[in-house]
């Protein structure tokens, strides 16, 4: 659970998950690596019959950043939203279970925002 006295992340990153157990650790690893740290990442586990679940658990223990929502699986879209729906941040970042981030991909994303 987020402590609501905590600051307000920057990004919401939100990443949907069904079975993705075999990919989730590198996943957020790569997410916990970016070089902006005032980050959440909620990961949606949609329904899960692997241990994708326990392996987030494992990361929320070491990153207090992270949360898990677990819904009964409604497709990728259905998680992606209910994600977003929990989001304390202004600007969403969506990363599928399965994909890997450059370390400064957001900070680049975030001041080429401002630039504009």
């Amino acid at each position: 659970m987020t402590d609501p006295a905590s600051p307000l992340p920057r990004v919401s990153v939100i990443i949907p998950a069904y079975n993705g157990a075999a990919t989730i650790d590198e996943t957020l690893d790569s997410v916990r690596a970016q070089t902006l740290r005032e980050i959440e990442i909620i990961v949606i586990d949609d329904g899960s019959t692997d241990d994708t679940a326990s392996r987030v658990e494992r990361h929320m223990l070491q990153d207090p950043r992270i949360r898990l929502l677990r819904n009964a699986n409604g497709g990728v879209a259905r998680a992606r939203n209910a994600g977003i729906a929990e989001a304390r941040a202004g600007l969403i970042a969506p990363l599928d279970a399965d994909d890997l981030w450059h370390p400064e991909k957001l900070a680049l994303q975030l001041r080429a925002l401002e630039r504009g």
